[in-house]
């Protein structure tokens, strides 16, 4: 996974864990849709390992428009 320094912190502070943003989410989502994929955002912010595979399903499609918001999401992960 893609991990960024950038937004670090809007990752998580003493082990909190901290959702994505919803705007963020949704153009996920959004974008995995549009190249035939289904995410749940519901199952993305309540499992941890359905995330981490929908993340990495995105990454594999070697998407400018989605490994850009991948990266964003992995500040959250």
């Amino acid at each position: 996974m893609l991990y960024s320094s950038s937004s670090a912190n809007a990752a998580s502070h003493a082990g909190q864990l901290h959702y994505w943003p919803c705007e963020l989410l949704h153009a996920f989502t959004l974008e995995m849709a549009a190249r035939g994929i289904c995410v749940h955002e519901a199952m993305m912010l309540g499992d941890a390992d359905y995330a981490r595979q929908k993340l990495s399903e995105a990454c594999a499609l070697q998407d400018p428009t989605v490994d850009r918001l991948v990266l964003k999401m992995s500040d959250y992960f």
